[in-house]
C-alpha cells in the first residue's frame, strides 16, 4: 500500500474466521489514510450485480478527495455457477484495478482458482494458543476482570485459533455460563453457514456446514 500504483495486483487474504483479516484491513485503511469501502462479495452473486456495484468504486474518489480502498469479504461465497458469471466478472475487474483492492476468503478452494491467479495471496493460520493466552490476559487486564487458570485454558482450547470465539467464550465464563466442551462449540456462525451451504459442492458438505452452525442460542445455565 505504501508504494501502490494503479494496476497493482489486488491482495487476497485467505484464512479461517477470527484470525484478524478484517481487522487488518481497517488498520491499514486508517494508517494509510484511505476511505474504506467494505462489501460482502457473497451478497453480489452474478455478473450484473458485481459490475454495477464494483465498477463505480474503481473510478471514484473518497470524501474530501481522500483515496479509496475497496475491501471485498467472502469472495469464496460468490456463486460459481456458469450462468451467473459472478466470479468471471470479478476476475475481469481485478486485472488492472484503479484503486487498492483487498479481498478475503476462508479457504483457497478450486472454485476461486482463477481469482487466486489474479491476486497476490497472503495465507493466515489460526492464532496459536500462546498468542491467544497473551491476548486474553491483555483484554482481561483492560476490562479489570479476572478468570481462573482453568477457565482461561478452556477458553483458549475451545476457540481453535479463532479470536472471536476466544472472546465469546471468555465473556460467557465471566457471566457465569457453564464451561462447555469442544464438541458443544459451534464452528461457524449462521451467516457463514448459509453462504457456505449454497456454495457447497456436495450434499454432505452442505449438511456438515449446517450441523456446525450457531443457528440457535440456548441458555447453557
Amino acid at each position: 500500500l505504501a508504494g501502490w500504483v494503479s494496476g497493482s495486483k489486488p491482495l487476497l487474504m485467505v484464512g479461517p474466521p477470527g484470525v484478524g483479516k478484517t481487522t487488518l484491513v481497517h488498520a491499514l485503511a486508517s494508517q494509510f489514510e484511505y476511505d474504506l469501502v467494505e462489501m460482502n462479495a457473497s451478497d453480489v452473486r452474478n455478473r450484473g450485480s458485481i459490475e454495477d456495484r464494483i465498477r463505480p468504486i474503481l473510478v471514484n474518489t473518497g470524501l474530501f478527495g481522500r483515496r479509496i480502498m475497496l475491501f471485498l469479504d467472502e469472495v469464496d461465497g460468490i456463486s460459481g455457477r456458469e450462468d451467473s458469471g459472478g466470479l468471471d466478472a470479478l476476475v475481469d475487474l481485478m486485472k488492472e484495478p484503479t484503486v487498492p483492492v483487498i479481498m478475503a476468503a476462508n479457504e483457497k478452494s478450486a472454485k476461486i482458482k482463477e481469482l487466486v491467479k489474479a491476486c497476490k495471496t497472503v495465507e493466515f493460520s489460526p492464532v496459536p494458543p500462546r498468542l491467544l493466552m497473551m491476548f486474553l490476559d491483555y483484554v482481561l487486564r483492560q476490562e479489570g476482570i479476572s478468570l481462573g487458570p482453568g477457565d482461561k485454558i478452556s477458553a483458549v482450547n475451545n476457540s481453535r485459533g479463532d479470536i472471536r470465539a476466544l472472546l465469546n467464550g471468555a465473556q460467557s465464563r465471566v457471566a457465569g455460563y457453564a464451561t462447555t466442551s469442544n464438541a458443544d462449540i459451534a464452528e461457524v456462525d449462521i451467516a457463514e453457514a448459509v453462504a457456505g451451504y449454497f456454495a457447497a459442492t456436495s450434499r454432505e458438505k452442505a449438511v456438515q456446514l449446517l450441523a456446525k452452525a450457531d443457528a440457535s442460542f440456548p441458555d447453557p445455565r
